[in-house]
């Protein structure tokens, strides 16, 4: 008798719980920077992991993504990620860069995964800023996505997209 009762009590909440749940906008991006920087050196360390990448990138520049200004210089920084056998890349980035509008600083961290293998390279990484410059202090609240284009070698050109569904609560 028991069984009988809860059976359908037990339709009837997961019936409400079902209502209640409603399926969410997916996000949306723009392109918001686009920028170059360059690979001057690399050296790498094997572990259990895979091969721990200790790339050098000489820097480069950060160009608003409508306008084409540059609205940054990229100082010196290193790739510390990790590299497996199949060629799958862990990338792991700080990237230092001095805005032009008003000479501060920004570190901007990433992480991400990218193919090594067949093809043109690329990835894509989680990226979060931080800075307290005036001009840009908006992009501390903000998410964003980075795409990694391998040009050769020695030169990665990027494109940085803002998330901008309007499902995302304000940034202050």
């Amino acid at each position: 008798m028991r069984a009988s009762i809860l059976s359908p009590l037990a339709a009837v909440v997961l019936a409400a719980l079902a209502a209640t749940v409603s399926a969410q906008s997916p996000p949306q991006f723009t392109a918001a920077f686009t920028g170059q920087f360059n690979v001057s050196a690399g050296y790498n360390t094997a572990g259990p992991f895979g091969t721990r990448r200790h790339h050098a990138m000489d820097g480069g520049t950060l160009s608003n993504a409508t306008t084409g200004e540059v609205v940054a210089d990229i100082l010196s920084f290193s790739d510390n990620g990790i590299v497996t056998d199949s060629g799958l890349s862990f990338p792991a980035l700080i990237i230092p860069l001095v805005w032009r509008a008003d000479e501060h600083f920004a570190s901007v961290s990433t992480s991400g995964v990218r193919n090594e293998s067949g093809g043109t390279p690329y990835s894509w990484q989680y990226a979060h800023v931080e800075t307290d410059s005036p001009t840009y202090s908006w992009m501390n609240g903000k998410f964003f996505i980075v795409q990694v284009d391998s040009v050769s070698s020695t030169v990665r050109n990027f494109t940085m997209y803002e998330e901008t569904s309007s499902n995302m609560p304000a940034s202050s």
